[in-house]
């Protein structure tokens, strides 16, 4: 076909370039999202067309030659040749030429390369000459990857058709190791991590990356066999039909995404405009963000299964196993299943049963922890399933809750998406996400995470309180872990929900009443224990009092701190830090022996058990009498209350022989300071200048001979190469007679709460607001000039908010200056 004749205006192309920009967000709303990567394509095909059209009548004028005689021609790759694509991706074009006398191609490519990166598109722009093209490519892993499938744009057809015949010369050269490294490429599905909430839609599992290497495996193999061919010899049409829409999916949400923030990342924030974009309309019983979430968490979990699944299968298919018959013989199980070292594998030709058969097959493993090859999981996939043998699954799964190891099959039913079969209450929850600045991972992986750490407690004193459990004790707690959030996504507290939930649901399992009753409670209450202990002053017994009356026994809470334990290592890998480890157990002790106490001693009483118990221990009766005598008028009870009668004796002691001021640090596995002053400290300064350490504890105690004891946990660590310049500044900052001058923070009137009637020696000040760099040294500022003395600070912040709750020793300043507290620190 000859090239039209006229000539193109550049300025005509410049207003095409930029209506073709213009319209991007009117045609997807055209559109609903579908197809939409191929709409862009074929948009951007013609723009890159009308450029190449226009340099060629630039260059040749009245003379332009048809097109199909100039030895050059513009082809897609990559993602682009696969029409993977969204606004913000790399357009890969590669440009093909011959060198021939009768043209000069070299000033050809140079105008064409510079029309191009001026065409509006975000090109990465190759050139090679047809000859280089088989000896420059045909060992490169990633250029044949990008070849693997190709299409034509302008330029010569004549020439597009040397120049596939070379390209498809290339991708047959080594087809075993291309196919390596395609494999290796995507990565095995058993040494993924669990998708995040928020994930990445270009690099993450199941995003186009893994589209991609799956297209180049399936199209860059046989040069005369389509993908969808391919596909069918190891997948059915209804299978290979959910691939697609996943895929087509991934890509609408990914470009609704570009558009929206500019951004490959998937953004809970943005989650408005994309369903508004993508035209989803809610359900009476979901709402369009979580429709959105939820359908693009499952879409990809479909494509990073399927696409190791076909890519494995196809190459198992082609070529032998490296394995020799004798080693393949020694890892073939009774089950027909094959362990090579810790992982499953099924043979491809291993035909699906009836589901109760693959879970006794499933039963009849070792009971030890396994990982599950992508075939292995199709294979159960694949399982019948039987409504009339719902009875014998729950038999069956029951008996998976009795091993030691059931995290990794729990997990291999999930991934086949069997597991909401079995436990139906997780059927909603399945790729459900909740973005509440907690949970990185969906509702359903997060319960099974739960479980995974129920089955791995690192914490050795946690550890022995789940071995003495029993069987039943252990089965229960393992149900709770599966079904603590299965509340979550239906109409009302999640917890109450929840508990519901579990109680009719354990009671299908055949559990005793009284196993039932206590894992109501436990998924009742999975979050009260890590709330009072982040939120709550543990050391006040009406805190205590308000804890222990909604356990009702002490084996509740035991079990309540083994999940908790569980819960919160399961939704953040960073919430579970040495701190809170030490607040938690603390918490469990003190509930613990509160349980025997039915009166709930007062701060004074049990300060009286606590020097009672020290005038037993031997390291006390070894000090002198003086310094004994000076420990029993210590004013702060809580000091006596928190610490064990050692502890109580080396913070005295230390006290004894401090002259002026005595600075301990300590960097592991946090930052710790532990100060000894005889003045009170400038403690404000000091916050200030250590803000960027993240402070999440603080205890100040007014000890003897105007000394005072603080001690401060941060959150994070200090580089051993400045602990020596932090200890200075820390000196210099609890030495400074300046006032901190920071900025007044935003603190909303029902953001604070002053109870100056916390307990019989203390108020509690609680401040949950916004994160703002200066808040606590702001706090300590306004108190110090007040000159009323905090005993205890706790912080905590999450997703931008910081919730600090302060003890501070009642006196007749603190009375006299309540409302000027409160005016200096709301702002309203």
């Amino acid at each position: 076909m000859a090239l039209r004749r006229e000539r193109i205006d550049f300025l005509e192309l410049e207003n095409i370039r930029k209506k073709h920009q213009k319209n991007l967000k009117t045609e997807i709303l055209k559109l609903q999202g579908k197809g939409f990567a191929n709409f862009i394509a074929k948009e951007s095909d013609e723009l890159i067309k009308l450029f190449t059209n226009a340099v060629f009548g630039d260059i040749f004028s009245d003379f332009l030659p048809d097109i199909d005689h100039i030895p050059l021609c513009v082809i897609a790759t990559e993602k682009y040749g696969q029409s993977l694509i969204s606004p913000n991706s790399v357009f890969e074009i590669l440009i093909v030429y011959k060198n021939i006398d009768g043209f000069n191609i070299r000033q050809i490519l140079k105008l064409l390369h510079q029309a191009l990166e001026d065409c509006g598109l975000n090109l990465n722009i190759k050139a090679i000459q047809l000859n280089e093209i088989f000896e420059n490519f045909k060992n490169e892993f990633k250029i044949k990857a990008s070849i693997s499938k190709i299409r034509y744009i302008s330029g010569s057809k004549n020439m597009y058709k040397l120049a596939r015949s070379e390209i498809y010369k290339t991708r047959e050269f080594n087809q075993k190791e291309n196919l390596k490294y395609y494999i290796k490429s995507l990565g095995a599905f058993k040494d993924i991590k669990n998708l995040k909430q928020e994930p990445d839609l270009k690099s993450d599992f199941g995003g186009t990356n893994d589209i991609y290497y799956l297209n180049c495996a399936l199209n860059g193999f046989d040069n005369e066999i389509s993908f969808r061919t391919q596909a069918l010899n190891f997948i059915d049409e209804k299978e290979l039909s959910v691939l697609n829409l996943a895929i087509d999916f991934i890509l609408c949400i990914k470009t609704a995404q570009n558009l929206s923030t500019g951004s490959d990342i998937f953004s809970s924030a943005y989650i408005d405009e994309i369903t508004n974009l993508m035209q989803t309309k809610s359900k009476k019983t979901q709402e369009t963000d979580s429709i959105i979430s939820q359908k693009l968490l499952s879409c990809m979990h479909t494509v990073a299964l399927y696409s190791r699944y076909l890519t494995a299968s196809f190459y198992r298919s082609n070529f032998k196993s490296e394995m020799s018959f004798k080693q393949l013989k020694i890892a073939r199980l009774k089950n027909g299943f094959y362990r090579i070292e810790d992982t499953l594998y099924t043979p491809l030709h291993k035909k699906s049963k009836g589901l109760n058969d693959v879970l006794g097959e499933l039963l009849e493993l070792n009971d030890m922890d396994y990982k599950f090859d992508t075939g292995a999981i199709f294979y159960i996939k694949r399982a019948e399933v039987l409504k009339s043998e719902l009875e014998i699954y729950l038999a069956n799964f029951k008996k998976i809750l009795e091993r030691k190891n059931s995290y990794c099959l729990l997990k291999a039913l999930l991934d086949a998406e069997i597991l909401p079969i079995l436990v139906k209450p997780m059927e909603h929850t399945s790729h459900l996400a909740v973005f509440d600045g907690y949970h990185k991972f969906t509702v359903d992986e997060h319960c099974l995470l739960t479980v995974k750490h129920l089955e791995n407690i690192k914490d050795k004193f946690i550890k022995n309180l789940y071995d003495e459990l029993c069987g039943e004790g252990k089965i229960m707690l393992k149900l709770v872990a599966l079904l603590h959030d299965v509340g979550k996504g239906l109409t009302g507290d999640h917890s109450v929900v929840g508990s519901n939930i579990f109680r009719a649901y354990a009671a299908k399992l055949e559990l005793s009443q009284k196993a039932v009753n206590t894992g109501v409670v436990l998924v009742r209450y999975h979050t009260l224990m890590s709330d009072v202990a982040n939120r709550e002053d543990i050391y006040s017994q009406q805190t205590i009092f308000s804890f222990i009356s909604k356990l009702g026994d002490k084996n509740v809470l035991k079990l309540l701190y083994i999940i908790t334990y569980c819960v919160i290592n399961a939704t953040n890998d960073k919430f579970y830090t040495a701190y809170l480890a030490k607040l938690l157990r603390e918490l469990y002790l003190i509930s613990l022996e509160s349980f025997d106490d039915e009166n709930l001693l007062d701060e004074a009483t049990r300060r009286a058990k606590k020097e009672h118990s020290l005038k037993r221990n031997s390291e006390f009766i070894g000090l002198d009498e003086n310094l004994k005598e000076k420990i029993f008028k210590i004013p702060a009870n809580l000091l006596f209350i928190k610490y064990q009668p050692l502890d109580i004796v080396n913070i005295a002691s230390l006290a004894q022989n401090t002259q002026i001021l005595d600075i301990n640090t300590k960097n592991h596995p946090s930052f710790i300071i532990q100060i000894v002053s005889k003045f009170y400290p400038n403690l404000a300064i000091l916050l200030s200048n250590l803000a960027h350490l993240d402070l999440a504890y603080m205890e100040i105690f007014e000890l003897f001979d105007d000394k005072f004891y603080i001690k401060l946990d941060f959150n994070k660590n200090v580089k051993n190469s400045e602990l020596e310049t932090i200890r200075n500044l820390i000196e210099i900052s609890l030495k400074s007679i300046d006032k901190a001058s920071i900025d007044k923070p935003l603190i909303l009137k029902d953001e604070l709460n002053f109870d100056t009637n916390h307990s019989k020696d203390y108020a509690k000040l609680s401040i949950n607001a916004k994160d703002q760099r200066g808040l606590m040294a702001y706090v300590m500022g306004v108190l110090e000039n007040l000159d009323i003395k905090i005993t205890s600070a706790r912080i905590q912040t999450i997703k931008n908010r910081t919730r600090n709750l302060f003890l501070i020793e009642k006196s007749q300043k603190l009375y006299a200056n309540e409302s000027e507290i409160l005016n200096l620190l709301i702002s309203e």
